[in-house]
């Protein structure tokens, strides 16, 4: 190449389009060049693609010679978009071989139109549809290679518009809160990022097209579709990250419908509607699930718990079964109930409803006048409630009711059985009750252990043993719940709720562990445990009855594999619904106390139960929970009483924070 100072050059720079440069000198195989924004670099001649012939401007005023470089380039850039590649590719298509540089522009240009051949030296390595660029020679491509390209061009060009069109919607949404047509088929993605954030799995065009609006915020998202009328200011997003289905699909209620249809007097069942049964349930309970019958004899007592058979209908691998499989568990929220079957189901033909007929697994607890424990039977039953209520109810019904009383009297006897038997019985604080009400939030505070809340759930406590031993004894595969501990466990004793005592109990508390191993339940008292109390509303519950009517039935039992394989399917879904109801809880009292705020300062009684480095650890009256925050300016200790002040909430990211000040 026939280089000289002053010789306009393209040459290879960081892009695929060359860059122009005047040659300042030349040694061996180096030159020296002055670039377009007045710098000077070294390159080798290897770099140079295009040269001029000749000196096209002098060098020795630097200032004038990057002008007249800055001139030319800007020639050569407009030359460059007039070329229609097109037309030169048809003159040389016929002949589709490698061509030089200056072999295309001898069709074209004279040798001396140093401009003209640059631009087109520009045009051919910017071009990646007419001409294949290899090792600096273009050859014209064939006519499918062509049109592929074209297609290929006319798609990008169309998802460029549709992007650029998606940011404009975007960008209208946020401002405006008007969802455009073409947001509409990304809805969904909308309100993952919403719901999960940046982590949520959307489209790779319309992550794109976030960023190019400046969105990354999924608050700001959130405004802007409650504005829209899409999402409610009081959006379950819980419901959105984890896909949980509300209701339910027509072919699964046709189902439901058919199965509910039988006639119950025509199955194989023991009859056990002469017993007096009944049901306590909490307020406002639709899908009563369990219920009790009770006897005093002079041998002893008998306690029969009842418990609706969902199994009887809902056969393994059905459609309901399947469906109740990926919920894993009813969801119980203060603005909305999911239930885990339809309700034609759990809220109508299975509910253990006063004055009907129903079937139920029939679980018959014998004990002596001891309260020893003697035996366990099983029955596939039809029972019919005398009387369905709630807890408050059954309350006032305490001291009239003489059969009512007796049963209380005799779980306070098996509670005292499991007090001997090592059981830690603290007594607990009480229980928020948030309900919504026509958009007013209800909070109510409910003893858990007073009373018939207390029988029931000693009840349940005992059945759910009993079922666990028998499984255990007749070589059944099953979930048991194990906890170990200490045998030197010593809690003072308390007649009343006491914050200090809980938290230390807690933090020494070992966690229950389910799965295939038979072992004792510590804090429980009892030498072993599982659940099948709820199986309306708990899958795994559920399959541990059909485990108890195979049995029953002599038919072949889940092995181990095979129950834990089911129950590992469905525990992801009861995590999530776990999740989701402590989060909607969360919610609603937020909520509510941020109402509060808007009149005054929300301060509650509260007192210190472990204090650490930074932070102090305190229990509030008002929420019935342990709370946490930075330390204060003064001393604090254990067993102190302090007021609580709410600080910060955010209902958005579920956040609260608190301030505590001296009592």
């Amino acid at each position: 190449m026939n280089l000289s100072s002053g010789c306009i050059i393209e040459f290879i720079a960081k892009g695929s389009v060359p860059e122009a440069a005047v040659v300042l000198s030349i040694s061996d195989t180096n030159v020296r060049i002055l670039l377009t924004n007045g710098k000077e670099t070294t390159i080798s001649e290897k770099k140079i693609l295009y040269a001029s012939s000749r000196s096209l401007t002098t060098v020795s005023n630097k200032e004038s010679c990057k002008q007249n470089l800055i001139n030319i380039n800007n020639t050569r850039k407009e030359l460059s978009e007039k070329i229609d590649l097109a037309e030169i590719r048809e003159l040389l298509v016929e002949d589709p071989k490698f061509y030089e540089l200056n072999e295309i522009a001898e069709f074209l240009y004279d040798s001396n139109d140093f401009d003209s051949i640059a631009a087109l030296l520009r045009k051919l390595c910017e071009d990646k549809i007419y001409f294949k660029n290899k090792n600096n020679t273009f050859q014209p491509v064939s006519e499918e290679a062509l049109q592929q390209s074209l297609e290929q061009l006319k798609k990008k060009e169309l998802q460029e518009k549709e992007e650029t069109q998606l940011v404009d919607s975007l960008k209208n949404l946020m401002n405006n809160g008007i969802l455009d047509d073409s947001l509409k088929n990304y809805l969904q993605d909308l309100k993952d990022f919403v719901a999960i954030g940046e982590e949520a799995g959307i489209s790779k065009r319309f992550s794109n097209a976030l960023s190019k609006a400046s969105i990354n915020n999924n608050r700001k998202v959130f405004q802007a579709l409650v504005k829209a009328g899409i999402l409610k200011e009081d959006e379950n997003l819980d419901l959105i990250k984890y896909r949980t289905p509300i209701g339910f699909s027509d072919e699964q209620k046709k189902e439901a419908e058919n199965l509910c249809n039988i006639d119950i007097r025509s199955l194989n069942r023991v009859d056990l509607t002469a017993l007096k049964t009944w049901a306590i349930d909490s307020p406002g309970s639709k899908d009563r699930d369990d219920a009790f019958s009770f006897e005093k004899n002079d041998d002893g007592y008998t306690l029969w718990v009842h418990i609706a058979d969902p199994s009887e209908i809902v056969k393994p691998n059905s459609l309901l079964d399947k469906e109740a499989s990926r919920r894993g568990s009813s969801i119980y929220m203060p603005d909305l109930r999911i239930n885990m079957f339809p309700e034609s189901i759990s809220e109508e033909f299975l509910s253990l409803d006063e004055g009907r007929e129903r079937i139920a697994l029939s679980f018959k607890l014998e004990f002596s006048s001891e309260i020893e424990f003697k035996n366990l039977s099983i029955n596939k039953s039809i029972i019919k409630l005398e009387k369905a209520t709630d807890y408050t109810s059954a309350n006032k019904m305490l001291e009239a009711d003489e059969w009512l009383n007796s049963a209380y009297l005799f779980s306070e006897k098996l509670k005292a059985e499991r007090v001997k038997n090592g059981a830690v019985l603290l007594p607990r604080q009480a229980e928020l009750e948030i309900k919504v009400v026509d958009d007013n939030i209800i909070i109510e505070h409910e003893n858990r252990d007073e009373l018939t809340a207390g029988m029931i759930a000693e009840f349940m406590i005992w059945v759910n043993h009993a079922v666990a031993v028998w499984f255990h004894n007749n070589g059944i595969p099953a979930l048991f719940r194990v906890q170990e501990g200490d045998s030197e466990f010593d809690i003072p004793k308390c007649d009343s709720f006491d914050p200090i005592i809980f938290w230390n109990s807690l933090k020494l508390m070992r966690k229950t562990l389910v799965g295939a191993e038979f072992g004792k339940h510590f804090s429980l008292g009892v030498i072993g445990y599982t659940q099948i109390s709820s199986p309306l509303r708990r899958y795994s519950d559920l399959l541990l009855h059909r485990q108890i009517k195979a049995f029953l039935e002599q038919q072949p039992v889940m092995t181990q594999e095979e129950l834990d394989k089911r129950v590992m399917i469905s525990d992801i879904a009861v995590d999530h619904a776990e999740d989701t109801m402590k989060d909607r809880e969360r919610y609603y009292i937020l909520k509510y106390l941020k109402q509060q705020q808007k009149n005054s300062e929300v301060i509650f009684d509260g007192v210190v139960v472990d204090t650490g480095l930074t932070e102090v650890n305190f229990y509030v009256d008002f929420l019935c929970s342990f709370r946490h925050c930075r330390k204060p300016n003064f001393d604090v200790a254990p067993g102190m009483k302090i007021k609580v002040k709410v600080n910060q909430i955010d209902l958005f990211d579920n956040i609260i924070r608190f301030d505590i000040r001296k009592a």
